[in-house]
């Protein structure tokens, strides 16, 4: 019997949305995050879709600069799905997570 360890991926994203459809399990490991030239962005990244609550954000102080937030070996888990905030300053965001198994 074959074992499903879920899906492990990389999504990018230049406006706001789901990082998975229909509120996935996930756990989420890094954002690589620019900026565009209007001046710093920030990224808010949320559990249980758009109006849901804000677990993590972050801000990427420069204009048209990268920055990489690391959340570490374990990650932050959203158990009802990563939904990703973006501002006006966001150009765009690359995100590397793991979909977790119910």
């Amino acid at each position: 019997m074959a074992l499903n360890l879920g899906q492990i991926g990389t999504k990018y994203q230049t406006a706001d949305g789901e990082i998975l459809s229909g509120g996935e399990r996930i756990r989420l490991y890094s954002a690589h995050i620019i900026s565009g030239a209007g001046g710093g962005a920030v990224v808010s990244f949320k559990n249980g879709g758009a109006a849901g609550t804000t677990y993590i954000q972050v801000t990427c102080a420069n204009a048209s600069t990268g920055e990489t937030f690391d959340f570490g070996h374990n990650g932050y888990t959203f158990p009802n799905g990563c939904y990703i905030d973006v501002d006006a300053n966001t150009t765009s965001v690359l995100v590397s997570f793991y979909k977790e198994i119910k």
